[in-house]
């Protein structure tokens, strides 16, 4: 393992086979979990699932896990609205020295065996990170979704700009794309799953079966009710509604390669990489610069409360120390007098001539005597 590399690995995770459904936010990845968890596959346990009802009725996450991945985007110097910049191999570097061990919480979401589904958004940004950690084969499936219609949901749910979901949204698609870079995957595009429900997933249920990790378990996958499971209103915003003002080339651009990728590849190769535009590389860097301020000012809190912890520690220690010293210092004063008393007392003026000559028997007696 590289120096500085994360300590944890694949040893104790479970099994699976495992399907990583990656989507950049509001893109219609709980929707299509919920629909891959009905058709077989095992999602997080109940207790440990996310649960925001006001923005989905049901996310299919595995809280716990989303806390670790935002813990993860933290020490990378970012966060899931403001992406850490990382370069090549960064999921080998110092920072990930510092990652807690989510092997735990793997096994607490997926207590069952069998194939399982995992999904979160962060999972785009982090997929170098987990590849090194879940056992193969794997495979995945990336919903995709027009960048405004993204936008303007994230701007519903999370107050955030159009400008900022439109960075969110190209910043998403294109880590993803590198991140999956190699694997088996099925890329679906979220208005074609609205409009066509059981097309959609009969089409990734057959692709799934076919490839040797799942095959032993297709027989038992019910699509009739996969289908059932993705519910219209589920659409945060109506298709259409894409604004193309506010659009760059390069959305238009990254739009129409997501559109050319649908459909199953083994493996996944997204073609020549593409880069990030500058428009939305800076976007991002105001993003990363203002979040850490307030991340800062809590810190400074609370440092601020733990010195003023430690100086009241401190002066605690000082006044037992002080009060200590004065009990001492009595003390000595106390002896010091009982000395001098001692000394002007008649006793001690009349016995002086007995103690000298004490001293000097004592004296004799310690003296070694003569050898010859």
């Amino acid at each position: 393992m590289p120096t500085g590399s994360n300590p944890a690995s694949s040893v104790g995770m479970p099994l699976g086979p495992w399907l990583i459904l990656v989507g950049m936010h509001r893109s219609g990845t709980s929707a299509t979990a919920g629909a891959l968890g009905a058709l077989g596959f095992n999602v997080p346990a109940g207790e440990v699932r996310m649960d925001s009802p006001s923005s989905n009725p049901e996310h299919w996450e595995s809280h716990p896990l989303m806390l670790h991945n935002d813990d993860v985007l933290n020490l990378l110097g970012g966060s899931w609205d403001a992406p850490p910049d990382l370069a090549p191999g960064w999921e080998h570097g110092p920072a990930m020295s510092l990652a807690n061990d989510p092997v735990p919480l793997v096994g607490a979401a997926y207590p069952d065996a069998g194939p399982l589904v995992w999904k979160d958004p962060r999972s785009c940004l982090l997929l170098p990170y987990w590849r090194t950690l879940i056992p193969g084969p794997q495979a995945a499936v990336f919903v995709w979704r027009p960048p405004m219609a993204v936008a303007r949901s994230l701007q519903a749910r999370d107050q955030l700009t159009l400008v900022h979901g439109l960075a969110l949204w190209e910043h998403y698609n294109l880590a993803a794309l590198e991140g999956l870079r190699g694997t088996d995957a099925y890329v679906i595009d979220y208005e074609s799953l609205m409009a066509d429900h059981r097309t959609v997933i009969g089409e990734v249920a057959d692709w799934l079966g076919a490839l040797d990790q799942f095959a032993g378990h297709a027989g038992r996958w019910d699509v009739d009710r996969a289908a059932s499971l993705v519910d219209d209103h589920l659409r945060h915003q109506a298709p259409g509604d894409e604004g193309g003002a506010h659009l760059l080339a390069e959305h238009d651009a990254l739009v129409e390669r997501l559109a050319g990728l649908g459909g199953g590849h083994r493996p996944f190769d997204p073609g020549p990489r593409i880069d990030e535009s500058p428009w939305t590389s800076d976007v991002l860097a105001i993003r990363r610069v203002s979040r850490p301020l307030s991340a800062r000012v809590r810190v400074l809190e609370a440092l601020d409360v733990e010195r003023n912890q430690q100086v009241a520690e401190l002066r605690s220690a000082m006044e037992s120390s002080r009060q200590s010293l004065e009990t001492t210092q009595a003390e000595l004063e106390t002896f010091a007098r009982l000395v001098t008393n001692m000394r002007e007392s008649t006793s001690w003026r009349v016995t002086r001539p007995l103690r000298s000559a004490a001293v000097k028997v004592q004296r004799g007696l310690s003296q070694p005597g003569d050898s010859g």
